[in-house]
């Protein structure tokens, strides 16, 4: 099963990711930029 991960956080699913990470985002870019910010940094681990 592969985990993902972004700015050295570890996750089981993508939809974890952006659930956790939406909240600290939020007030510094709108939904859409936090969107795509995940798709270009996500990077899936083992």
């Amino acid at each position: 099963m592969a985990r993902y991960k972004i700015d050295g956080a570890k996750f089981q699913s993508v939809e974890e990711l952006k659930e956790s990470l939406w909240p600290l985002y939020e007030g510094k870019m709108t939904r859409e930029e936090f969107e795509k910010y995940v798709e270009e940094k996500l990077e899936a681990v083992d």
